[in-house]
């Protein structure tokens, strides 16, 4: 509907935001807080590529301002392309936490919403929403905006730590 109007439309399309108060960013936290053992679907292994929300909003921010910019779509991605697998472990290594993973692939969409349901603070219809995605991959196809725009990216463990540090100062809120 944007699109169709007379004003130009800029689209950023990204994978997983990573920073406190992100859904998936708090999905991660706490199955990786809570759960020393953690069975994972196949979906697990699809690739991603999380980007950091301060990347995010720094390309937010300077779209704005570069007129090459208006009426494009962009792909938007960290440093790291990586499995939602390796996103959980990454995120257990960050934390310092030992963690034991077992595929399953058994696991329905509807069972892994259920299950993320019950384990996370976030609710059915956005855990189904969110499952409903993960079996496609969502990693960049083409980096043009990073000819336009120049702004240091963070890594994945990078992100995370950035996440924490705005946690700890209680400058963001963290739960869904």
């Amino acid at each position: 509907i944007l699109t169709e109007g007379s004003i130009p439309v800029t689209t950023l399309r990204a994978s997983i935001i990573v920073g406190s108060g992100s859904a998936s960013f708090e999905i991660i936290r706490d199955l990786v807080e809570k759960l020393p053992i953690m069975i994972t679907p196949k979906w697990a292994k699809t690739l991603c590529q999380p980007i950091a929300i301060r990347n995010v909003l720094e390309y937010l921010t300077q779209v704005i301002k570069e007129p090459e910019c208006l009426g494009r779509s962009f792909d938007i991605g960290g440093l790291d392309q990586m499995s939602y697998l390796e996103m959980l472990l990454g995120y257990a290594d960050a934390r310092s936490l030992k963690r034991f993973v077992i595929p399953a692939p058994f696991f329905s969409p509807r069972v892994s919403s259920f299950w993320l349901s019950l384990m996370t603070a976030t609710n059915y219809q956005l855990a189904r929403a969110l499952v409903g995605s993960l079996h496609m991959e969502t990693i960049c196809t083409e980096y043009s905006i990073r000819k336009i725009i120049h702004i240091p990216l963070l890594s994945y463990s990078e992100a995370i730590d950035k996440a924490f540090s705005r946690i700890a100062q209680n400058r963001v809120p963290s739960t869904w």
